[in-house]
């Protein structure tokens, strides 16, 4: 688990040491940074994957974000040209638990990128000893604020399941759990709900908490490598409804899916990034989004969640008081500016 992140003249952030627990809220009015914690992550991840970090240089534009040129990552009131970014791991029963990474980056004003000037704590070696570690690689969802919500088709692509890939916007969420749904979770999985423990049922189970009597139906067209998403409807005598198009039941259904699947196929041991879980849901289910983001952390799922959500932040106290997750692995922030600062 990744226990704290450390950021210097990073876009709003002269110097900050985050405390990270198994599950981390971050909060506090709009434009003070919550975003930009969750991209240094993909950052580093981005970087790791392409071979930039390797090379000494960020990948500021890639597949994960897109943040422009150097300058827009550096603080503007700074006083060199540095930016750095670091973590510390914890592992149990690990030679790598309590030992951090940080790596410094100059902005070249010629090329307009950062290269890396100097490493600290075990160097570069330590990147080798995390490879298959979060967050430079090992599974790893991100769900951006800005998903595809209801479509009439989302794309197949064999190549994003094989890396069991959802898509920064969530476009192949019906492929993994056209491809993954028959896959059960753990036993005693604290993420299970009603129902069987296959990933589908599940997906299903949580979907009835926002939305009761609702169930998905997917229909691949291999010949056109789509999928055509649907919902249908109990009635009275538990007769489901025919199956309506995605288009015509609104956005809260189809944009709350990858949330659910992300939290619920992560793997112990994983990292999940979201932003906004709680868009176009109403209160009760985003109290629900909550209790299910507390419980995959639960289940040894790192969940580093940005929201605007008092009550998806309900719905992690409520899994507190229940005992699923104790306190101390519960981390809530609130972030507001000081003058030219974000803290």
């Amino acid at each position: 688990m990744i226990t704290s992140l450390r950021l210097e003249n990073f876009k709003g952030f002269r110097e900050i040491d985050l405390r990270l627990a198994p599950i981390t809220l971050l909060t506090g009015v709009n434009g003070m940074g919550k975003s930009s914690v969750i991209q240094a992550f993909l950052l580093l991840r981005q970087s790791f994957a392409s071979g930039d970090l390797s090379a000494g240089r960020l990948l500021i534009g890639g597949e994960l974000v897109d943040l422009g040129t150097g300058v827009d990552l550096l603080f503007e009131d700074a006083n060199s040209d540095s930016i750095a970014i670091g973590f510390t791991v914890k592992r149990p029963s690990s030679f790598l638990s309590g030992r951090s990474w940080l790596k410094r980056f100059t902005y070249d004003r010629t090329a307009e990128t950062l290269l890396a000037v100097d490493s600290e704590n075990k160097s570069d070696n330590l990147t080798g000893e995390l490879v298959g570690q979060p967050p430079f690689a090992g599974r790893f969802a991100y769900v951006h604020a800005e998903r595809v919500g209801p479509r009439k088709t989302l794309p197949l692509s064999d190549a994003r399941v094989l890396a069991f890939d959802l898509g920064t916007k969530g476009e192949y969420v019906l492929h993994i759990l056209l491809e993954h749904g028959s896959e059960a979770l753990p036993d005693n999985d604290p993420r299970v709900s009603s129902g069987g423990p296959k990933l589908i049922d599940q997906v299903g189970a949580w979907l009835q908490e926002v939305s009761p009597g609702s169930h998905l139906a997917i229909d691949p067209v291999r010949s056109a490598d789509l999928a055509i998403g649907g919902f249908s409807f109990d009635r009275e005598g538990d007769i489901p409804s025919r199956v309506f198009r995605a288009t015509n039941v609104g956005f809260g259904l189809s944009y709350v899916l990858p949330v659910i699947v992300a939290l619920l196929s992560t793997k112990p041991g994983g990292l999940v990034l979201i932003e906004n879980p709680e868009a176009h849901l109403h209160p009760k289910g985003q109290t629900r989004m909550g209790q299910l983001a507390a419980r995959a952390a639960a289940a040894g799922v790192q969940v580093i969640a940005e929201t605007h959500s008092d009550h998806f932040m309900n719905g992690v106290r409520i899994e507190v008081r229940g005992g699923a997750i104790k306190p101390t692995d519960a981390a809530f922030h609130y972030f507001h500016r000081e003058k030219s600062e974000i803290v």
